[in-house]
């Protein structure tokens, strides 16, 4: 009785070592054909409080959003214009923002002048200078937080180019700086579909409806939190 207590342990260590473990690829490279997506996140119309609303607009100069360079950059203008108009017509603030050239022996720092026509700043419309993260530089603050915060803005919404790069990264830095995030999906247009996607995909719950059908400004505010910001 002694050997049969002592056996069935080791005859169950047995069966489990020899239990055949579901055979994985050794690394996403393998896996890249059958990768399927996701489903795409839901859309909700979102209506906006004009007075605590800033509009950011990421990068859309001539240089890069253009036929050759970004075909689904310029097919974004016109949505982007048409949100612009709405949102200096009910006083929400209009924030641009440029990026520092990676080799300006030949491609010069990019100017606010450099902006697409139908998109380009009014008045005295803040801009502000950075890579992907637009709140910082390096470890220099672009001031965007202070112009934010000194307008009373609660709400930030993205638009624009590269959505996986200064879009989502703003947007993401935004929500953890305790901003409500709002990305319209179709004010942001990279260089091919895949990267709109990624950027779709992980802007998750900021993502919101199609402008202008979708979105609207008036005395609700975002329902997007800050606590989301590390789905």
């Amino acid at each position: 009785m002694f050997k049969i207590r002592h056996l069935l342990p080791l005859a169950a260590l047995a069966a489990v070592l020899g239990y055949a473990v579901p055979s994985f690829a050794e690394t996403i490279i393998d896996e890249w054909a059958a990768v399927k997506a996701p489903s795409p996140p839901e859309l909700k119309s979102v209506t906006l409080d004009p007075k605590t609303t800033a509009i950011l607009v990421v990068d859309m100069i001539k240089q890069t959003c253009n036929e050759q360079r970004r075909p689904r950059c310029v097919a974004a203008i016109a949505k982007i214009e048409k949100l612009l108009a709405a949102a200096r017509a009910s006083g929400a603030t209009v924030i641009y923002s440029l990026f520092p050239s990676p080799s300006p022996a030949t491609f010069p720092n990019p100017v606010i002048g450099d902006y697409v026509p139908a998109l380009a700043p009014k008045g005295n419309e803040p801009v502000v200078t950075s890579y992907v993260d637009k709140f910082m530089v390096g470890d220099k603050d672009t001031g965007l937080q202070k112009i934010l915060k000194d307008k009373g803005i609660t709400t930030l919404v993205s638009v624009g180019t590269t959505p996986h790069n200064g879009v989502l990264f703003t947007s993401v830095m935004a929500a953890l700086r305790g901003f409500n995030v709002v990305v319209p999906v179709d004010g942001m247009a990279g260089n091919n579909a895949y990267e709109d996607q990624i950027a779709t995909y992980r802007s998750g719950q900021f993502v919101c409806c199609p402008v202008p059908t979708g979105l609207s400004f008036g005395k609700a505010a975002a329902r997007w939190k800050s606590a989301d910001a590390a789905g």
